[in-house]
């Protein structure tokens, strides 16, 4: 849908500007869209779960370069927990 493209979009933005939980709570509402009109398996979905990703594993690294080692580490494990949902766990990536 078209609102949830824009969620995503606004998420981009957020995420570019190092404002990552802002950019969480906008690919939050364009995933539960997502999932609710196309469905898990669709490639737009897959999307979505990638920015979640990212998004998880840019908080982590800004963690970890402030020495929030173990703050980093949770937040690296959230990217992981979303890399196994959306491709599950024999994905080669």
């Amino acid at each position: 849908s078209s609102t949830a493209a824009t969620y995503h979009s606004m998420g981009n933005v957020l995420h570019n500007q190092g404002k990552y939980e802002d950019a969480m709570q906008q690919y939050q509402h364009a995933l539960e869209i997502k999932l609710k009109t196309l469905g898990p398996e669709h490639s737009s979905t897959a999307k979505t779960y990638h920015s979640i990703e990212k998004t998880y594993h840019s908080i982590g690294n800004a963690l970890q370069d402030q020495g929030k080692y173990g703050k980093a580490m949770q937040q690296y494990r959230k990217a992981l927990e979303v890399q196994l949902k959306a491709l599950g766990p024999e994905h080669s990536s």
